[in-house]
């Protein structure tokens, strides 16, 4: 948050972080802490937005609903909203396309109205990628998609506010794979990653105090050896489930309730992981998915994941062209590392959370 704090005095952001790492809870946060950093903050999540349209009327709508919004610009643009935003924030959606309404018009009317913004605003935007892959299912050439980030580009580069863009998959590689990374490249990439080591255990260390637990060290390193990921979220599914056993009367907390508790969530718990499995058939093709699902498939049957090269020789059974191969893999194996399914180590690529590995070798028997 503080390096966050810091770019955002001079740059756009685009925080980059596979999903459940805690991306919207870092906006959240920063949503909230907004006015003692001296801004004026709007946080919009629209992982159910439907078109170009649909992101502008929300985005009016929580200017015009903003608590801020007393004085300054917004007070003058809540006073009087051109024509065309007013029509789009009194008219539903369905009828709006039923009359063909382009949202390019009331876009230039928004545009109008951020020529006088200040540089106190903050616009915290979360999943945003999710629109995007919402425009490309409605048009595949990836046109509209284009259209529509350069024209975000181009707000953030002539009106004052700041913008700050996450999501639960990479807007980084949606723009790589749609061949539009020229669309986003001024954006200033900030990194959230896992707990380390020693943050994880101290982590773990104070979830058992809350509860008068005495975690021993053998416990610590057991949840970390199955989680293998240490992020905030799977910590805390181990721990609960942990906190389910030694309720019942299994005995104290210990390595071997550890083992028990990871059995029962794996088996009882896939409400936590389904949606990993459901967000390729959202997002992707049949094709890709497809292929993704295959690679998934091979990687999840052993801890220590496969070579690139095995995964190459699976591919070939159903992409025979050596080129066309070689780049779909290369785009494969990009999008499964950028939104946390996987990671590559030196020519071997592996599940990221062991957690995800044994949900996923589940859902394959």
């Amino acid at each position: 948050m503080a390096r966050a704090w810091d770019l955002l005095k001079t740059s756009n952001l685009l925080l980059l972080a596979p999903r459940r790492v805690g991306k919207s809870s870092l906006l959240n946060r920063m949503n909230e802490e907004g006015v003692a950093k001296g801004y004026n903050t709007l946080y919009l999540s629209i992982p159910d937005a439907e078109d170009e349209l649909d992101f502008i009327k929300r985005l009016v709508r929580a200017f015009r609903d903003a608590e801020w919004a007393s004085g300054g610009w917004v007070a003058a643009f809540k006073d009087k909203i051109p024509e065309d935003l007013e029509i789009v924030l009194k008219t539903g959606l369905v009828e709006l396309k039923a009359k063909k309404f382009d949202w390019r018009r009331p876009a230039e009317d928004l545009e109008a109205l951020l020529k006088s913004s200040d540089s106190e605003t903050l616009l915290l935007i979360d999943e945003l990628p999710l629109l995007i892959a919402s425009i490309v299912h409605q048009d595949p050439t990836g046109n509209r998609a284009e259209r529509f980030l350069l024209w975000l580009k181009r707000l953030r580069e002539q009106y004052r506010p700041r913008w700050f863009f996450a999501g639960s998959i990479g807007l980084d590689s949606v723009a790589r794979r749609l061949k539009l990374s020229g669309t986003i490249h001024d954006l200033q990439p900030i990194e959230l990653g896992e707990f380390s080591p020693e943050k994880a255990r101290a982590y773990l260390m104070g979830r058992g105090q809350f509860y008068q637990w005495t975690l021993n060290a053998e416990t610590i390193e057991a949840i970390l050896g199955v989680v293998e990921w240490p992020i905030p979220f799977h910590l805390n599914l181990v721990f609960e489930e942990l906190r389910v056993v030694v309720s019942e009367g299994h005995g104290p907390p210990s390595p071997a309730l550890v083992e028990m508790a990871l059995r029962r969530l794996i088996a009882h718990g896939r409400t936590h992981f389904d949606h990993w499995d459901e967000r390729l058939a959202k997002l992707l093709d049949g094709r890709v998915q497809q292929f993704c699902e295959i690679i998934l498939a091979l990687v999840c049957v052993q801890a220590g994941g496969v070579t690139v090269a095995s995964i190459d020789l699976r591919l070939s059974q159903e992409l025979k062209d050596d080129h066309e191969r070689t780049e779909m893999l290369r785009q494969l194996l990009d999008l499964l590392i950028s939104d946390g399914y996987l990671v590559r180590q030196e020519g071997v690529v592996r599940f990221r959370s062991a957690l995800l590995r044994r949900y996923w070798r589940e859902v394959q028997a």
